[in-house]
C-alpha cells in the first residue's frame, strides 16, 4: 500500500535505499486504498464464528455443483437434462436439509453468500437451474419469511459490504494460519431433533433467568 510505503520513508524505516526517480515512480503508482475498520478484530472473530459451520457447507455445495455441471455436458436431450436436474435438486436437498434447518438466521445469510463465492451462482439461480422457475419462486417466498435473500451475492469489493473481512478470514483459513476443519458433517433427522431440543431448553432456561432477575429487582425495591 502506498500509504504504508510513504509512512516507512518518513520514519526512516526502509531497509534499503531508493533513488529520487524510483521514489517518484512508486508514488505515482495507482495503488488501492487500504480499508480500515476500528472494530476489525471483533468483526473478524464474528465472521470466523459464522464460517465454522457454513464454509464447509459451501465447499460441499461447490463439489456437488461441479459434479452436476460435468455430467450435464454429456447430456444433450432437453428432457433428459430436466430429469437430471430434478435428480440433482433432490440430492442437494437431501444432503443439506437438516444442516440448513439447524443454522441461525445470521449463519443462513452467510451461507447464501458463500455459495455464490464458491459456485458463481446464487442459491436462487441454483434452484432455478436444477428445479425450475416455479420452485425457485416458492423457495424465495419461504426464504423471505426467515429473513434470507436467495439472490444474495458475495461482494468483497463492495464498499457497502463487510464481505472483505470475510474474505480475509477465508484467506487465513486457506493459508493455514487458522486451524479449521473444512469437512462438512451431514446432519440427520435424529441429530436435528436433538439439536432443536437443546435449543428450546436453552431458551426456556434463559427466560427463567430473566424472570428471576426481574423478581430479584422487585424484591430489592420493596426492601
Amino acid at each position: 500500500m502506498l500509504r504504508i510505503f510513504i509512512c516507512l520513508i518518513s520514519l526512516n524505516l526502509m531497509p534499503f535505499a531508493f533513488s529520487q526517480d524510483e521514489l517518484s515512480a512508486v508514488k505515482q503508482q495507482d495503488v488501492p486504498e487500504m480499508r480500515v475498520d476500528k472494530d476489525f478484530s471483533r468483526k473478524y472473530q464474528r465472521k470466523l464464528n459464522l464460517l465454522i459451520r457454513t464454509y464447509p457447507m459451501a465447499l460441499k455445495a461447490k463439489e456437488l455443483i461441479d459434479e452436476y455441471e460435468s455430467d450435464l455436458t454429456d447430456i444433450e436431450k432437453k428432457r433428459k437434462r430436466k430429469k437430471y436436474g430434478r435428480k440433482a435438486h433432490a440430492e442437494l436437498k437431501e444432503e443439506f436439509t437438516f444442516n440448513i434447518r439447524d443454522l441461525y438466521v445470521s449463519e443462513g445469510g452467510m451461507l447464501m453468500k458463500l455459495v455464490h463465492r464458491e459456485t458463481g451462482l446464487t442459491v436462487g439461480e441454483i434452484i432455478e437451474k436444477y428445479r425450475g422457475n416455479t420452485s425457485s419462486g416458492i423457495y424465495t417466498g419461504i426464504a423471505k419469511i426467515w429473513g434470507h435473500d436467495l439472490d444474495s451475492k458475495y461482494e468483497p469489493d463492495n464498499d457497502n459490504s463487510d464481505d472483505w473481512i470475510t474474505e480475509i478470514v477465508i484467506q487465513d483459513i486457506i493459508s493455514g494460519r487458522i486451524e479449521f476443519d473444512t469437512e462438512m458433517r451431514k446432519m440427520d433427522k435424529a441429530e436435528y431433533k436433538e439439536s432443536m431440543k437443546e435449543y428450546r431448553e436453552g431458551i426456556r432456561e434463559s427466560r427463567k433467568r430473566k424472570r428471576q432477575r426481574k423478581r430479584n429487582k422487585k424484591d430489592k425495591k420493596k426492601s
